[in-house]
């Protein structure tokens, strides 16, 4: 976030004017156009805007390494001639855990991030984000019977996580019903963000997610991943050539999507890779050292390869792909005969492959996603002291699961109900008086509340 030593607020000329006094270099300077400085102007005059005395780029770069938690900077990024570069990023070991799949980020490796923002000729020019070298390596994550402390708070996080994101887009959805404001794309601000949003120009290349499993078919260790060359989408005309639109792009919108080499593979019996250093201490050569071989070679051609991607055996041979989608837009949806949407795709050659091994790998991790999901449905519930300690909450713990799993929690008895009403209350006013920001609030007590409620009581509740 931008100190309030940095924030000023400026009019029109200072904005066009001014200059960064770090770098020295200048903002850039606003189109001259009466008509553009006019609504300016008239929104500088009906409410104050903050503008940070800031280069635009140096801004983005902060605001993309704010709002991408996930990743952590190893340089930092550049902000030169418009574009933000951001470079050899580390995904964090908790990145996965709000999908809450059973697996977990062992390591993870992104090359570059660029953001390439044509300032003098916004709404001329696209922008277009570059994604080079994402590399992921996942596990299995730990069974629950043996989940450390920092483990569980992980996993509570994420629940805090998604609890609050459904908070946000359901307040979201109360207030514009409830105020009935005009669709975004009606202001001049709106329609400009629409064409921004509606003619980016997405790149992502060089993609390899790959996942080692010891524990699922015992005695039998795999590895699977996908790779990926390149994914790039632009907009396109009516004949399928790339354009500009500036007339309703968001609304009216038509894309192609180009993919080049997407692949997977599954080895069996084949032992996690072993480095002579810990991931985190890898440099970016050595990630693609070993990620990027053999994502962009033919699957055949094995004699150019490194010993990470020899003997890779692929579920699905590379394939390569055209997408071409159209939607209508809402002046356009008059004859209920033209379909509103229409999409066409052109794959090359796709070759499936499945033996006896790879079939039982999978069968086997199929039964752990299975157990795992019946596990987290009710891991709010699981005390967490070990069962010598507290024998009956863990006869509780059984009760309780075996009621929500059978979806029989109606045969509360009155105590029960009585006990989560009072609990209700005494939650409705703590998070209201944390809401308010009132003084000698116990937060703690809001967390140990909302450890044993399941996610969507919390959000009933709230």
């Amino acid at each position: 976030m931008v100190k309030e030593s940095f924030v000023q607020k400026l009019d029109v000329k200072r904005i066009a004017s001014a200059s960064n006094s770090r770098n020295g270099v200048p903002l850039p300077v606003l189109p001259n156009s009466k008509s553009w400085n006019s609504k300016f102007s008239s929104m500088i005059s009906s409410q104050m805007i903050s503008v940070p005395y800031l280069n635009p780029s140096h801004l983005i770069s902060l605001t993309l390494q704010s709002k991408f938690p996930i990743l952590l900077r190893r340089k930092r990024g550049k902000h030169n001639s418009g574009d933000v570069v951001l470079k050899d990023l580390k995904l964090k070991a908790e990145a996965l855990n709000s999908l809450k799949l059973p697996v977990t980020v062992k390591a993870g490796f992104v090359g570059t991030i660029t953001l390439k923002v044509p300032w003098k000729s916004l709404g001329k020019e696209p922008v277009i984000v570059l994604i080079d070298r994402v590399f992921i390596l996942a596990h299995p994550v730990v069974d629950g019977r043996s989940l450390k402390e920092e483990d569980r708070e992980k996993l509570f996080e994420a629940k805090l996580q998604q609890i609050e994101e459904a908070e946000s887009a359901t307040l979201e959805a109360l207030s514009r019903s409830k105020l009935g404001s005009p669709p975004a794309g009606n202001s001049w601000l709106g329609s400009l963000i629409a064409t921004i949003i509606g003619n980016l120009k997405i790149s992502i290349s060089n993609v390899h997610v790959r996942y080692e499993d010891s524990v699922s078919n015992p005695g039998h260790p795999f590895s699977c991943g996908v790779t990926l060359a390149k994914l790039a989408a632009v907009t396109m005309d009516e004949q399928g050539n790339e354009t500009f639109d500036t007339s309703g792009a968001l609304d009216k919108l038509r894309k192609l999507v180009q993919l080049e080499r997407l692949a997977m593979y599954h080895d069996s019996n084949s032992k996690p890779w072993k480095l002579d250093k810990k991931w985190e201490d890898l440099t970016p050569k050595e990630w693609i050292e070993i990620f990027e071989d053999g994502i962009n070679e033919p699957s055949n051609n094995s004699r150019n390869l490194s010993g990470w991607a020899e003997d890779r055996n692929y579920l699905v041979s590379p394939i390569n792909g055209v997408l071409k989608y159209h939607r209508l837009g809402n002046q356009e949806r008059n004859d209920p005969n033209v379909p509103f949407e229409m999409a066409s795709l052109i794959i090359s050659d796709v070759s499936l492959t499945v033996n006896e091994v790879q079939y039982h790998d999978w069968i086997r991790l199929m039964e752990v996603i299975t157990r795992y999901k019946t596990y987290i449905e009710v891991s709010h519930l699981r005390p967490m002291v070990p069962v010598s300690e507290d024998v009956s909450s863990w006869w509780r713990y059984a009760a309780r699961a075996g009621l929500q799993q059978r979806k029989m929690c109606y045969r509360f008895s009155w105590d029960q109900i009585q006990a989560l009403c009072h609990l209700r209350r005494r939650y409705v006013q703590l998070y209201s008086d944390s809401l308010q920001q009132l003084p000698n609030i116990d937060s703690s007590e809001i967390r140990n509340i909302e450890k044993d409620l399941d996610p969507k009581v919390i959000l009933l509740w709230r």
